[in-house]
């Protein structure tokens, strides 16, 4: 073999031994984009013991670790980065997500704002930033950051789906109508209710002031609520309400009820809570549910116990919701069966001895600003001296975010 050859052979085999090392970047992105994150783990940390300095591969080594929520290691490998360079521009968003990602915000904030002194206006870092600010609830900050970013880079999709999100969120009232119309088999006068509300978003949970008004037996009826829905520690949250009406003709005099709901992991959700109701006699109602989220669906199951004089009556109600995309949006189904046919507001529900009941409704959004509810629904029941009764129902709400 002539000393050409063997110096050609040579440099083939240098080449061969070399290209592992250096391609271990580009294999581990390709095994990641097949989901393969534990070898390309693997990969990564055998190609840094003989690499240490190979900062790309030790940035991305930290982003596939904080992807596996393996945070402090990734923490490590991109402090480790930045301790060298602290403008490494990837390694900065790699830690600033990470942050996001480990629920501290707030150190994404001070990261970001740190770096866009040092390195001038950035995109990805200015809606890391903005991200940080929503999440720490200071919603006109990252406002503001957003609108920077896109004068900077007016197409910038990720920046304006976050700020028309974030212009929604800052809406923090609604207005509210509703109209219920119900009629019966048999010849009686058809039932209205109407009633106008106010929501008022806060940071200790939604407030609902209410003002409903029944036409019914040829009799008028009025009543004012609140309701609130207090958040009370991660998972949990409650449900208060109080009303009064001075006529007390077809609502009770007052009313209050509460409820309290607990996240129990793996989609479920329970509740339990009770009614009070000022009728001429007192009722108490006991309630119960539990729900499950599944995918795109809710399903729910909520029982109400009613004690009296004369035992204990039940009803059972079986729900289900299937959303489209926004949390505004969905279709919902619901059957119950027993002494109510949705939840005792007024004396025609309490004359119910037994009801079975069906009902549908639409929810959905109308820009960004309406959004409109329609419910419909049929019910066969017993009733205090007037027999079976088929009971109809059509309702149709809209509401307005301001």
């Amino acid at each position: 073999m002539t000393l050409r050859a063997m110096a050609a052979l040579f440099l083939c085999a240098v080449h061969l031994l070399a290209e592992p090392e250096e391609n271990a970047l580009a294999r581990a992105r390709e095994l990641t984009r097949t989901k393969q994150y534990s070898k390309a783990l693997s990969l990564l940390e055998s190609h840094l013991k003989s690499e240490p300095d190979d900062t790309d591969a030790r940035v991305y080594y930290g982003i596939v670790l904080s992807w596996e929520a393996r945070y402090d290691e990734a923490r490590t490998q991109l402090r480790q980065v930045l301790a060298g360079n602290p403008n490494h521009g990837d390694a900065l968003l790699a830690l600033a997500n990470l942050e996001l990602w480990s629920d501290h915000p707030e150190q994404t904030e001070r990261l970001t704002s740190a770096a866009l002194e040092r390195r001038g206006a950035s995109a990805d870092l200015m809606y890391a930033r903005a991200r940080a600010l929503k999440a720490m609830n200071r919603e006109r900050d990252a406002m503001d950051v957003l609108n920077q970013l896109l004068q900077l880079e007016p197409q910038h999709a990720d920046a304006l789906r976050t700020r028309s999100s974030l212009q929604d969120s800052m809406r923090h009232w609604e207005a509210q109508w509703s109209y219920s119309y119900e009629w019966f088999n048999k010849n009686l006068d058809g039932w209205h209710e109407a009633q106008m509300g106010l929501k008022r978003a806060t940071p200790a949970g939604s407030v609902i002031a209410r003002f409903s008004r029944a036409d019914r037996f040829g009799l008028h009826s009025n009543q004012a609520e609140i309701d609130f829905y207090p958040r009370i520690r991660k998972g949990t949250y409650g449900y208060v309400n109080v009303g009064y009406s001075y006529d007390a003709t077809l609502y009770p005099q007052y009313r209050l009820g509460a409820d309290l709901f607990q996240s129990l992991g793996g989609g479920f959700e329970a509740s339990g809570g009770l009614r009070r109701l000022g009728f001429s006699s007192k009722v108490n109602i006991y309630t119960t549910s539990l729900g499950k989220y599944y995918g795109s669906w809710f399903f729910n199951g909520r029982a109400y116990l009613t004690p009296d004089s004369a035992g204990t009556s039940r009803s059972v109600h079986l729900s289900a919701r299937r959303y489209f995309g926004e949390a505004t949006d969905y279709i919902g189904f619901r059957v119950g069966r027993g002494a109510a046919p949705i939840e005792t507001r007024t004396l025609g529900d309490i004359e119910i001895l037994n009801s079975t009941s069906v009902y549908a409704e639409l929810n959905k959004s109308l820009g960004r600003r309406w959004m409109m509810n329609f419910r419909a629904g049929h019910g066969r029941e017993d009733r205090l001296n007037r027999g079976v009764l088929h009971r109809y129902l059509a309702e149709s709400s809209i509401y307005l975010r301001f």
